[in-house]
This record gives structure tokens, sequence and C-alpha cells, in this order.
């Protein structure tokens, strides 16, 4: 590898890359009225600019990152080994000293969500291990023919930087016409987006302009003709007393009539071609429309069953093509690769209330879980000191386990204890 990462800082290693005193910080973008199409800067300012683009992206990574990614070993068809100090585990746990897990795994959704491309450097830490510094995707550009061979890191001054494939983790989502690098769902969404933009400015211009209507002023048809001159005239009074002057009333001559010619805010539909905007990105990104705010047709159990859908159907093939990819370009690097996979652990997020969890164990297992003293403590209250079986599981008197009955040749029966009789008894007098 070229580079190397210690103390901190990237330094010049051995090779022809140098990566020495590289400027890790994203570049600013262009403004979101250049709407050249496929350009990366564009999409960067449709996230600055674009509330409901942000809202979505923004909760699908800070949703994924929420989660922790486990490393496993497969010890058969049933059963699995949780490793949980796998190098692979450790890397993404601490990618580099100015970035969390969290923030690691935030900004790649992020950047997927955006570019529909994420890229992160491996760098060699002074251990040997591995670490990982997030790259711009802005910035990079893939070469090759049906996969990536080479990466262009394009920096502010213009220099190239060339990284083999080997020390850049790829994420990239599909292009009908580019099999290296991944179509933006903003580039699907342009057209939309651009409509809301429009209404924007419009609103915006309405506001600075004191809230007026724009309008037709007339005459009467048999009033004097005006000329130039007069025409003139009148426009500048009518400026000067009225531009962008909030509530006032202007009073007109000659049978003078104001006719309105723009569409007001109710007229126009503001409000619901906003929600509209909403909706349609929530349906890019597959995520249900409860989740981002639209709460038009929510009830209390269909938003039960939505948020089930949303680690299911749409944060599930996420998961899916993220750990997959860490697989297949992370785990290669490290040294213990025996059946080794990784898996992210979701459960948590998808239990239910204590109560619903609670009646669902005891229904697989058919008895308590917790003792008098558990109990207790889940509810802050002292323990029971004075009371042996406040520390045992009370059970049912109709319930007990396959072990709890003993079959012989006899029958069940005969596996019962003895009665407490005296050796020197009739048992017939001891039944009396």
């Amino acid at each position: 590898m070229a580079v190397v990462f210690s103390y901190g800082q990237l330094q010049q290693s051995d090779g022809p890359r140098a990566l020495a005193n590289v400027d890790l910080r994203g570049t600013s973008s262009g403004g979101f009225t250049a709407y050249t199409d496929g350009d990366p800067y564009v999409y960067a300012a449709m996230y600055r600019t674009q509330p409901n683009v942000r809202t979505v992206v923004d909760f699908l990574a800070r949703n994924i990152a929420q989660v922790p990614l486990h490393a496993y070993r497969r010890v058969s068809d049933i059963d699995r080994q949780r490793v949980s100090d796998h190098e692979v585990i450790r890397w993404l746990d601490h990618p580099n000293p100015g970035t969390t897990r969290y923030r690691l795994f935030e900004s790649l959704i992020q950047d997927l969500g955006i570019y529909f491309n994420a890229y992160w450097l491996k760098v060699t830490r002074g251990d040997g291990g591995v670490g990982l510094v997030r790259l711009p995707p802005e910035q990079m550009t893939v070469e090759g023919w049906l996969i990536p061979d080479l990466f262009v890191w394009t920096l502010d001054d213009g220099r190239r930087v060339e990284l083999p494939r080997e020390s850049v983790v790829y994420f990239n989502g599909y292009d009908p016409s580019n099999p290296l690098m991944g179509l933006s769902p903003l580039e699907t969404l342009r057209q939309v987006l651009a409509e809301d933009c429009a209404q924007t400015n419009y609103r915006r211009a309405y506001w600075q302009n004191a809230a007026r209507l724009e309008g037709v002023i007339t005459r009467p048809k048999d009033a004097p003709k005006w000329n130039l001159e007069q025409k003139q005239a009148f426009r500048e009074q009518w400026v000067a007393r009225f531009g962008g002057q909030a509530g006032q009333t202007a009073v007109l001559e000659d049978g003078m009539t104001f006719t309105p010619i723009s569409f007001s805010a109710r007229d126009s539909e503001f409000v619901a071609a906003r929600k509209l905007t909403r909706e349609e990105v929530a349906a890019a990104y597959h995520v249900p429309q409860p989740m981002v705010g639209i709460l038009d047709h929510a009830t209390y159990s269909n938003i039960k069953e939505q948020h089930k859908q949303l680690y299911q159907d749409c944060l599930g093939p996420w998961f899916e093509m993220i750990q997959e990819e860490i697989e297949r370009q992370l785990l290669v690097d490290a040294r213990d690769v025996d059946r080794i996979y990784l898996e992210f652990n979701f459960a948590d997020k998808m239990k239910g209330a204590f109560e619903e969890q609670a009646g669902a164990v005891y229904t697989l297992v058919g008895r308590p879980i917790m003792t008098a003293n558990e109990g207790r403590a889940r509810l802050n209250l002292p323990r029971i000191t004075d009371d042996p079986t406040a520390d045992e599981l009370a059970l049912p008197l109709n319930t007990s386990t396959g072990s709890a009955v003993a079959f012989s040749e006899n029958g069940p029966e005969a596996a019962l204890p003895p009665a407490d009789v005296p050796d020197d008894t009739d048992p017939e007098e001891a039944v009396a």
C-alpha cells in the first residue's frame, strides 16, 4: 500500500502514488441552479438546498448507522459463534482517530443516497492494522471496463492521485449505461426537485415583494388617452408609492380597476405540492411515508407494521449490500477468514414493547424467566434478602420438563420417590 496511517496523519511510504499532505476535507459545491446532467456537485447542492432530500437521506443514514455490525464464525448449518474481537470489527469500530464507527457508516449511507457511490480509503496504521478514511465521491472517478481497475482522486488543485483497486473499499449502485459507477437517485428526481425549487423561488419573491399580488390596472374605455410620458409618470409614481410596501391601500383614479393576474398560495396548492415532493422523494428511496413525517393515513397499528416494513423491505437490502461489500473488499485483509461472515444485528430494533417480548418468551419457553428479585430490580425496588426463594424461579404446578418424569420398565410410577414409611411398619397399617 502506498500510504501509512501514523499518529493520525497520512504520510508517504513507498511507491509512486504518494498521498503526503493530502487535505481530506470535502469541497464546496455549486448552486442548485446548474442543472447539468450527471454533475456530482449538483447532487451535493440538491442535498444542501432541498429539505425533503435531506430529510429522507439523513433518515436512512441515521437508522443504518445505529445498527451494529457483528462478525460470526459458521460452525455448522445450525450453529454459529460470534467473534466479537475480530480484526474487521476492530477496524470498523475505530476507523481513524477523527471518525467513529457511527460517523463512518452515516457518511457511507449519505454518500450512497446522494451519489449512489461511496469510497473508503484503506490506510495502514502504525500497528499494522487497517484504517479507513472517507473519500469525497464528487472528487472520485473509476477507470476500467466491466469491473473497476483504478480509482482516480482529483484534488482541489487539479492533481490526480491514482489509487489501486486494493486500497479502496468501493460501494456503488446500478447505472444501466455505466457498469463502473452508480446512478444517483437524485438524477431521477431532478425534474421533481426543479419544480419544487421553482415554487420556492416564487414564494420567496412573493414575500420579498411585500406579499403583493401581481396585477393589471385598467382604465375605462372612454377615459382620455395617455401619451407615453403620462404612462411612464404614472408607473413611476405607482412603484415609488406601493412597490415593496406592505399594508398599503391604493387609491385609483379615472375609474381605474385592479385585476390580479397571479395565483394565491391556496390557488397554487403550494403546501400540497411540497408534500407531494416529499412523497416522491420517500418513494424513490423506498422509505415508508410515516417514517418521514407524512401522517395523513397513519394510525397506531399501521405505523407499527410500517416500522417492521422499514427494517425488512427498506433497510434490509441496504444491510445486505453493505455487509457483502465489506466481506468482499475488507475481510480479505484480515488474518482470520475461516468461515467468517458479517451481519447487521437489527434484532434489537425489531423488538416490541416489554409486554410483547415477555408474552412471546413465555409462549416459547412455557415458564417464567425472571425471579422475584430480578423483577424488583427492573422496578428499582430493593432485593428481598430474608426469603431465599426470591432468587428462584416460581414454577407453576402444571409446568414440568421432560427430565422431571423418569420412566422405567414399570412405567413412570416406579420412578416416584417412596413414601416416608418406617421399615417396621406394616404397609396396610400405614395406609389405614
